[in-house]
């Protein structure tokens, strides 16, 4: 999965509240054991976007990560030039 591939350049800033308003209900869910696997790929692709990652608060992002690996961030590669 590719870091940064959403930016200020390619995605109008109303983007930001869509993906963030989704985290809270996705983390109920998770957290009920339903869409599992889905939700942490869409939390490895919000987490590997600074975009997305600025507008959610610590508390958030350390919850998002609890449910994934500790080494999620492995799977993250810089955009070819």
């Amino acid at each position: 999965m590719y870091k940064n591939v959403v930016t200020s350049e390619n995605t109008e800033e109303s983007h930001k509240e869509v993906i963030t308003s989704q985290i809270p209900e996705q983390l109920t869910q998770i957290g009920a054991d339903d869409n599992v696997e889905a939700i942490k790929d869409h939390f490895k692709w919000v987490l590997a976007n600074d975009f997305y990652k600025d507008e959610l608060s610590a508390e958030q992002i350390t919850e998002m990560e609890s449910y994934l690996p500790s080494d999620y961030q492995d799977e993250y590669e810089d955009l070819p030039e």
